[in-house]
């Protein structure tokens, strides 16, 4: 293991506690990001869903990361999600990316462009461009029809003749990952020893986020500073990460406060658990810090989905996790608040919920 040279405290906001971290000076040993099977998810087997439970309970208590394999979404599916990333970022023209500039929205849905510094009120700078849409009834396969349009995310889509198909895939991507999310939760249900459906109520008008971001190859600003996106921690439940095959981004701090690679493998996505699990379970889940970098210096795409309760849903921490040697760490907030809170400290802009 590397020695270090420097500690760096990296602030979270949204009323999350500051972290302590090392950059290293060279490769360091880490225990390995678990890889996770799903195919007992559908509970054919109670013994192998069982086991997937155990899996999933150690990987959200000790790592707060893990990969999914055999997730029931085709490597099709994820690779047209990449390539309708790749054409917003490459074909839509800056002013029509700009008609859907983020800061139109108090929601912070749209266009997110590269950043050369942080806009006044946030915390960080994001240098790589996204595209951020919330969810749709049309989308919801599964309370689409029960929770309709009028609870539709207020997102802001370019216009078809601009990129032909460009929504219905998108769409339809938000609609599969959404699925797994509802079926993954109810894992984690079950490994806090509550009923698996204790979170489908909170879930039927969720708050997720799909995000299509773009980091260029080169640098954009004079400050020489490769395409990147700075520690953090992800504020909703969890979130599922589809990566770039091939290229070294992602960095994960591990338990000695080093900062560590989660490779891309491909057919899987990175799962990791956000501020909103940490909060239901006085952080016996890691809500881990991250971090994406650009090295290697060339352009990439990443599809995170982050997904939420329902916005009015009041977030309490579960009694099963609060003990005298684990006494309560936070105060019960709805996810809209909490939502609010997070984004305008990422973000800098002032904003509200719809339930």
């Amino acid at each position: 293991m590397s020695t270090t040279t420097a500690t760096q405290t990296i602030v979270q906001g949204g009323g999350m506690e500051a972290r302590t971290v090392k950059e290293p000076t060279g490769a360091i040993s880490f225990k390995a990001v678990p890889v996770i099977d799903l195919s007992p998810m559908d509970g054919k087997d109670p013994a192998k869903l069982e086991e997937l439970v155990s899996q999933v309970y150690d990987a959200c208590t000790q790592v707060g990361f893990f990969y999914v394999k055999n997730h029931g979404i085709s490597h099709e599916t994820t690779e047209n999600i990449k390539a309708q990333s790749a054409r917003f970022a490459k074909e839509l023209p800056l002013e029509k990316k700009m008609e859907l500039d983020r800061q139109h929205n108090d929601m912070h849905l749209g266009y997110g462009p590269y950043e050369t510094e942080p806009r006044p009120g946030a915390l960080r700078t994001h240098r790589f461009e996204s595209f951020m849409i919330g969810r749709e009834a049309q989308f919801d396969r599964e309370y689409g029809s029960k929770v309709g349009p009028e609870h539709d995310a207020k997102n802001q889509w370019p216009r078809d003749e601009d990129l032909p198909g460009f929504k219905a895939t998108v769409g339809s991507y938000f609609g599969d990952v959404l699925s797994l999310s509802r079926k993954l939760i109810q894992v984690i249900a079950l490994s806090l020893k509550l009923d698996k459906t204790f979170f489908d109520d909170k879930l039927d008008r969720p708050g997720c986020l799909l995000s299509l971001n773009y980091y260029t190859g080169k640098p954009q600003d004079a400050s020489g500073l490769n395409s990147t996106i700075d520690a953090h921690t992800d504020h909703e439940l969890f979130t599922i990460l589809l990566q770039s095959d091939g290229i070294k981004a992602l960095e994960v701090v591990n338990s000695e406060g080093y900062w560590v690679p989660a490779q891309p493998i491909p057919d899987t996505f990175v799962v990791n658990i956000g501020d909103a699990l940490a909060i239901w379970t006085n952080n016996v889940f890691l809500s881990t810090l991250h971090r994406a970098t650009n090295a290697a210096g060339v352009e990439r795409i990443s599809v995170p989905f982050f997904f939420g309760a329902n916005y009015d849903t009041v977030m309490h921490t579960l009694p099963s996790c609060i003990s005298e040697s684990r006494p309560l760490k936070y105060k019960s907030v709805t996810a809209g608040e909490h939502y609010q809170m997070k984004m305008n400290s990422s973000y800098g802009q002032k904003g509200h919920t719809t339930t």
